[in-house]
């Protein structure tokens, strides 16, 4: 199995995972005997530095969760280290022009589609991992398919040229991030404003149309199960820093009746 997450989509229609702002290596294992099938690992706003991603990605894998990996920007070293350390998606924040979206694949992917930098590291098992093994050509390949480029649509930039976008060859989805692109909007939180409604359809729309995914980001359970009603292909609910707050607040308020 290359990628987690589409092969959770292909057998369930859907997949539901969250965001890891705070989370170490336990916790990572933890999340897996609860029904998630992805994570992502944000190293945007998190603190995560290389060998903590890595570590995270490694528990990610052997936990059954697809880690997929929000990087900081769009340069050689945040996909590379991402990429190279086992990352079975790249989430790209605050793309505005098509250009900022072909550079975002080509340092992604191997040519024929891009011209990402070759290694075989720990996520390849460093060249051990039987699709690994094989030739260089097939190498480059498979690792192609493994990595999934799904940039966030959170500009108006973006959205304004959103049906060229998700036609770019080796994009694979997009991920709408909902805060972002409603301040980009001048609509910040009204999630239930004609603008903001419509951007959304427009999005999924076009990524129907394109034949590839899209993803969004959800506040709570009841918002992932209209997004995934709606027809998304994969739902991030909430973030650990908040659940795990939430989680405490409730039990404490128990205690303290």
């Amino acid at each position: 199995m290359l990628n987690i997450l589409k092969e959770k989509i292909r057998e369930k229609g859907c997949a539901v995972g969250t965001f890891l702002g705070v989370a170490n290596v336990p916790i990572v294992e933890c999340l897996s005997y609860t029904g998630l099938d992805y994570v992502i690992i944000d190293t945007e706003h998190g603190p995560y530095d290389t060998e903590t991603m890595s570590d995270l990605i490694d528990a990610a894998s052997k936990s059954g969760l697809s880690p997929i990996v929000r990087i900081g920007d769009v340069t050689h070293k945040e996909i590379q280290r991402a990429v190279d350390n086992g990352a079975e998606g790249i989430i790209a924040p605050c793309l505005r022009s098509i250009d900022d979206f072909k550079k975002l694949i080509d340092l992604a992917k191997f040519p024929p589609l891009g011209n990402r930098g070759f290694i075989k590291a720990r996520g390849s098992g460093f060249g051990n991992e039987p699709w690994a093994a094989g030739t260089l050509e097939d190498y480059m390949k498979q690792s192609n398919e493994k990595v999934l480029v799904l940039p966030q649509c959170e500009t108006v930039e973006a959205l304004e040229s959103i049906e060229e976008i998700v036609n770019l060859e080796g994009l694979d989805g997009i991920f709408i991030g909902p805060f972002d692109l409603s301040i980009s909007m001048g609509i910040p939180g009204q999630w239930g404003s004609p603008a903001f409604k419509a951007a959304l359809g427009r999005i999924h729309k076009a990524c129907r149309k394109a034949g590839k995914l899209c993803l969004i980001y959800t506040n709570n359970a009841e918002e992932a199960r209209l997004r995934l009603s709606e027809g998304y292909d994969a739902v991030a609910n909430s973030i650990d820093s908040i659940e795990f707050t939430k989680a405490y607040r409730a039990i404490v308020g128990e205690i303290r009746k």
